[in-house]
């Protein structure tokens, strides 16, 4: 029996050595490389350089698509606190793109939110009552859906800074609630870091994760096209509109001052590069916003339309579905609120304080404008440029020149987001020049962003050119159009079901009722 057991001692002892032997002879071999994530799209979006991938953990869009980390964290272990103290101190994307302040971003949110001259149409489109209810229900719905966009992105991660990769992210954590745990997961614990982490994930496999977020992100990427595509050819076509009525004896056909107008927008297409040097352009804009609403109630007190033959009427909604998309435009903002977000210096006084300002400002305009102007013309003589309504004035054309101001400016900041998100994608996007020549050499990455917005505002351009000889009121097609693609979805139902995905734990059951209702609604 002692022989045994010193025979086994032995053993034990040259298997220990054999063992340290070949530690030792695969530390002298070179380690392998760790695969780096995998970039689905494009090269690392520059303005997240200094962003570390063991931050990002999984990213959470189709520019950056790793394996996602284990149970229920996709960010590399880090716990909920940890993430939300991580990106509210240093922010989710580089110092080159944290620039604009609270005001800036809520003067750009006002002036994109805000279209009070189109309200009158708006509430004739829906009737008094259903007018009533969808402006107080949109207003409670979409405010809340602004601070759950907030809070997701800085919950989920400093690289979370767009709506596409909170749309990935939300994809690729519901692939992994869905899917069935195998018996051997139940006594594994969770593992964290890059990989697959569980057995349940494993089961799962890489691929469909990251195929998963590849879809939420391209989806999100299709949405915000079509929604602020074509919301910018709206505001091209107020623009051509407005150039009509003021010189509309200068026999310029539209088509023509279409052309003028995408001339004029432009220069400050190609030379402002985003949200942040935006914001001195926005308080000339806030100021004619402001002064448009005064011009429009005095227009209407002096004019006094109730007392024109015939008077107002006030028919029947003929589509009450058409005002709901309407309603949808006209707080339909939401889509471009996480690159707003990525862009400020504090990224945390967004909700809030930013929400707070915008929303009492806009609903301001809203009750006033809408109710006023309905009154005033009833639903039979409202169009969406309520302009063609009033007589041709002083007051009117000043109206006429306000707007012409604040469209001019809407042009860019529809198309900004947009842009962006294309330069990202096609790793040309950069904050540190404007300038195609530095230092004696060319930076090619500017000339082609510098092509790439050129020919997109053309397309812009050209599709207005041909939707100017269709027949009806063009404009508030083009709005309910932007506002049913891509604008319901953006602000009404997906920041309830992303954020019902993300943190199904921190669901009450009235919570999910809201929920639940505000979706159904959206959809």
């Amino acid at each position: 029996m002692r022989q045994k057991m010193v025979e086994r001692s032995v053993n034990l002892e040259t298997a220990a050595e054999e063992s340290a032997k070949q530690g030792a002879a695969s530390s002298a071999k070179p380690t392998r490389a760790i695969r780096q994530p995998e970039y689905a799209c494009c090269a690392r979006p520059e303005y997240m350089n200094d962003t570390k991938d063991d931050d990002l953990g999984a990213s959470p869009s189709c520019h950056l698509l790793p394996e996602m980390g284990g149970g229920d964290d996709d960010f590399g272990g880090d716990s909920r606190k940890e993430r939300g103290d991580h990106a509210s101190s240093s922010g989710s994307g580089s110092s080159s793109w944290r620039r604009s302040p609270s005001w800036g971003v809520a003067l750009n949110a006002v002036i994109y939110m805000a279209a009070p001259m189109s309200m009158p149409a708006t509430m004739a489109a829906a009737g008094f009552s259903w007018g009533t209810v969808m402006l107080v229900y949109s207003c409670i719905a979409t405010y809340h859906s602004g601070i759950l966009i907030a809070d997701l992105g800085q919950r989920l991660g400093p690289g979370v800074d767009s709506y596409p990769k909170l749309m990935a992210v939300t994809a690729t954590r519901g692939v992994k609630a869905f899917a069935k745990p195998s018996t051997a997961s139940a006594s594994q614990p969770p593992a964290s870091g890059l990989g697959l982490g569980s057995q349940r994930q494993r089961n799962i496999g890489g691929g469909a994760i990251r195929r998963a977020g590849r879809f939420g992100s391209c989806s999100c990427h299709v949405l915000q096209f079509l929604a602020y595509f074509f919301d910018t050819i709206a505001q091209m076509v107020y623009c051509t509109q407005y150039l009509d009525q003021l010189l509309h004896k200068s026999g310029v056909c539209q088509w023509t001052w279409m052309l003028l107008v995408a001339a004029a927008a432009a220069p400050m297409m190609l030379m402002v590069p985003g949200f942040a040097e935006s914001r001195w352009l926005a308080i000339p804009s806030a100021v004619a916003l402001a002064l448009m609403v005064v011009v429009f109630t005095a227009e209407v007190t002096l004019t006094e339309p109730w007392q024109c033959t015939p008077g107002a009427r006030y028919d029947p909604p003929a589509s009450p579905f058409l005002s709901l998309s309407a309603f949808a435009y006209m707080f339909g903002g939401h889509g471009m609120f996480p690159e707003m977000i990525r862009e400020m210096e504090k990224p945390e006084e967004f909700a809030p304080k930013v929400l707070k300002w915008t929303y009492a400002t806009v609903m301001a305009m809203y009750i006033l404008c809408g109710y006023l102007g309905y009154w005033a013309y009833g639903s039979a003589n409202l169009k969406a440029n309520i302009n063609l309504s009033w007589p041709d004035n002083g007051l009117n054309k000043l109206s006429i020149a306000i707007q012409l101001a604040v469209c001019y400016y809407l042009i860019y900041l529809t198309n900004v987001a947009l842009v962006i998100n294309a330069e990202v994608a096609m790793g040309i996007s950069g904050r540190t020049s404007n300038s195609m020549c530095s230092g004696g050499a060319v930076d090619w990455k500017v000339v082609k962003r510098f092509w790439f917005r050129l020919a997109f505002l053309g397309v812009q351009t050209l599709i207005g050119i041909l939707l100017l000889g269709g027949k009806g009121d063009v404009l508030l097609g083009l709005q309910s159009l932007s506002g049913a693609i891509g604008m319901t979805a953006l602000t009404y139902f997906l920041p309830f079901a992303m954020y019902w995905i993300c943190f199904p734990s921190e669901m009450s059951q009235s919570r999910k009722v809201w929920f639940a209702v505000n979706i159904a609604i959206g959809v």
